[in-house]
């Protein structure tokens, strides 16, 4: 499912080799990725101005994709998130879903899957 090159998604998890794995299945789908290595790194440089969606793992160092979640709600608009996680109960998916994201996705993450969400999330925020 190929995508148009000014999508853009960021790719929010502490472990380089996930967030690389990710941005090499994603570019060859037609996306364009930034990758955060915190929620605070991505928050303070305002990475959610600059993308069409927003895939991020809940347990990280710092803030977690929950807690960065509930700090982009306050915000006036910010683009869909996608939370993945391998640690992932019952209590963790309603947290995410109640502070805002629109898919939960668990580790490791299945790419078509993702692409579908992708998709949607992005066609939605854009209004297409």
């Amino acid at each position: 499912m190929a995508s148009s090159p000014n999508k853009i998604v960021a790719v929010i998890d502490d472990h380089r080799y996930l967030r690389e794995s990710l941005k090499d299945l994603l570019e060859a789908a037609g996306y364009e990725c930034e990758l955060y290595e915190s929620a605070e790194t991505f928050l303070t440089g305002r990475g959610y101005s600059l993308v069409d969606c927003i895939l991020a793992d809940v347990r990280m160092p710092g803030m977690s994709g929950v807690e960065m979640l509930q700090a982009l709600s306050r915000m006036p608009s910010h683009p869909p998130v996608i939370i993945m996680t391998a640690h992932g109960d019952k209590d963790v998916e309603a947290a995410v879903f109640q502070a805002g994201a629109i898919a939960f996705l668990k580790k490791p993450v299945n790419a078509d899957l993702l692409m579908s969400w992708l998709e949607r999330a992005i066609s939605k925020y854009r209004g297409s």
